[in-house]
């Protein structure tokens, strides 16, 4: 007679408690492996979260000629039916700007499957060569994109304040070294209006920032700016954007290091109440970008 197996009892947890336990344990992936493999509803509640995030990063240099791999991660991701899962999509290489030469057809399929995106990284952004099918390539990620973070874009204010103005939800926004050279606007240029006001009240985070020029378009064409939180470091236009979102902002961190921040209260310029601010929130030594 051959024995039967009875199932595990673990099998038989409600699946709330099955998914109460998993989140006690987001950020251990070898813990979350093991809770996948367990059985049908406990791989159920690990995957999304170890698909969270999806990264494409290049560690080599110019000199060493390295070469991306992308679309690599992208492709094998879809192959497994996991780009749903992703909330966080970065893509950032060295010496290996982003340009519609990245998405072509097959890739472009692929990248338009990140349905439930919540933040997207780019670096080097070309926004001009994507013009003006640029919703072609990023408009499905407007219902759920809540976070940008750009990595030296290259395009006129215009240009990128249009590729902002595409997610109407956007609520934090992260810009980091951008060139103090405007591009020119050109005769079409000239006339591109966002698509859309963001609410862009979360945090925003700027790294070697100079286009002040972004800044005043910015406060323009969006009606002001709303952010509760700023984090900046050597920003030329911290004045500007102190008195931009005085009434909205609820945290700042300035650096030691940084010029233009340790100038800002002596200078004056700001209102009473961002004084306030800079003078009771801590300063830490180390960039957190």
């Amino acid at each position: 007679m051959t024995p039967t197996l009875r199932p595990s009892p673990i099998a038989r947890l409600p699946q709330e408690l099955i998914e109460l336990i998993i989140s006690d344990l987001i950020g251990y992936t070898s813990a979350l492996l093991a809770c996948s493999m367990t059985c049908y509803s406990w791989y159920i509640a690990a995957v999304p979260h170890l698909h969270h995030t999806l990264t494409t990063r290049n560690s080599l240099t110019c000199s060493d000629g390295g070469k991306s791999n992308w679309p690599r991660p992208l492709r094998n991701s879809y192959n497994l039916g996991l780009l749903p899962f992703v909330k966080q999509f970065h893509f950032h290489t060295f010496c290996d700007p982003f340009t519609p030469e990245k998405l072509d057809r097959s890739t472009l399929h692929h990248f338009s499957a990140l349905t439930n995106l919540q933040e997207l990284g780019i670096g080097e952004l070309r926004v001009p060569n994507f013009m003006p099918n640029i919703q072609q390539y990023f408009g499905h990620f407007t219902p759920t994109l809540r976070s940008l973070v750009l990595w030296e874009p290259v395009g006129s204010s215009r240009q990128i304040l249009y590729f902002i103005g595409l997610f109407s939800k956007l609520q934090d926004l992260r810009i980091s070294y951008v060139s103090s050279v405007d591009q020119r606007e050109g005769m079409a240029g000239a006339k591109l209006v966002p698509l859309s006001v963001p609410p862009l009240c979360g945090r925003l985070t700027l790294k070697c920032f100079t286009k002040e020029k972004l800044v005043k378009d910015m406060i323009t064409f969006f009606g002001g700016l709303r952010f509760r939180y700023m984090d900046l470091f050597k920003v030329k236009c911290v004045r500007l954007l102190l008195g931009a979102c005085a009434d909205t902002l609820e945290g700042l961190r300035l650096y030691p290091t940084d010029p233009y921040g340790e100038e800002l209260l002596s200078r004056g310029g700001s209102s009473e109440r961002t004084q306030a601010i800079i003078r009771r929130k801590p300063r830490s030594r180390v960039p957190g970008f």
